[in-house]
């Protein structure tokens, strides 16, 4: 018996064999398909045929499918990368035609966004009271602004008794109108403290003597026209039916959630 690529059994050790043109195992000629006597074709083959044994017959099969799948793949790679090459041109066109008209104005809208950021930065530590009691009209500023800080503190201590602004900046807002409470505004050492204060705040309406002061961000004018649309949306979402709904705010920006 002789040893044969294609694992078969010959009786004859002498049986001719040629090796297989990708392993170089051989096999015999009958295996090959070749007649047993045609030595000259062992001797003239010609390149451009191959003597291929069963295993390797099948892997090359197998190479054959994988290398076509990758080929269609990368096909349908390229096809949807030019797509979206396409469609980011036709976006890009159309972002430009909207922006020409209002080239003139650009630098403008620029800068006034840097203002409205750099605005919002610097409100970002106060805290606004809301009917906070006016102090009497005869006290001197001083003393009115003592009395305002001593408000403060009280209602400050009712929600957390670790924040104390004895050292910080108060001051009333707007124009003194008999009959009317100006909105109190409180400078605090960082913006964490405004923010526990605000998630604490509701504490005030269980109190008898605090339930009517209400505590908010030092809002920008825009901020609060932002504000003021959304609530009107919710409204109006409510009103055609949609409920549960709330704004909340979400990394610092108002949104309406269910």
């Amino acid at each position: 018996m002789s040893s044969c690529a294609n694992q078969c059994s010959v009786d004859n050790k002498n049986a001719p064999t040629i090796p297989c043109d990708v392993c170089q195992e051989l096999l015999h000629f009958k295996c090959a398909g070749l007649p047993d006597n045609d030595v000259k074709f062992t001797r003239n083959k010609s390149k451009s045929i191959k003597v291929v044994c069963n295993s390797c017959s099948n892997n090359i099969a197998q190479f054959k499918d994988i290398k076509t799948l990758i080929s269609n793949i990368r096909s349908d790679f390229n096809t949807a990368i030019d797509n979206l090459k396409a469609s980011f041109e036709v976006q890009i066109n159309n972002l430009k035609s909207s922006l020409t008209p209002k080239q003139e104005i650009a630098p403008v809208v620029f800068e006034d966004v840097v203002s409205e950021v750099m605005e919002r930065q610097i409100r970002k530590q106060n805290l606004v009271l809301f009917n906070v009691p006016e102090q009497p009209i005869n006290l001197s500023r001083d003393e009115a602004l003592i009395r305002d800080r001593d408000s403060v503190n009280n209602i400050l201590l009712h929600i957390n008794s670790a924040y104390d602004v004895s050292s910080g900046s108060i001051q009333r807002m707007g124009k003194y109108l008999a009959g009317k409470n100006r909105p109190v505004k409180v400078l605090l050492k960082n913006e964490q403290e405004v923010q526990n204060i605000i998630r604490f705040a509701k504490q005030l309406k269980n109190s008898t003597q605090y339930k009517h002061i209400f505590v908010a961000f030092d809002r920008t004018p825009r901020q609060i026209e932002y504000y003021k649309l959304l609530k009107d949306e919710m409204d109006l979402r409510t009103t055609n039916g949609e409920s549960g709904l709330k704004i909340r705010y979400v990394k610092g920006v108002p949104k309406i959630l269910n």
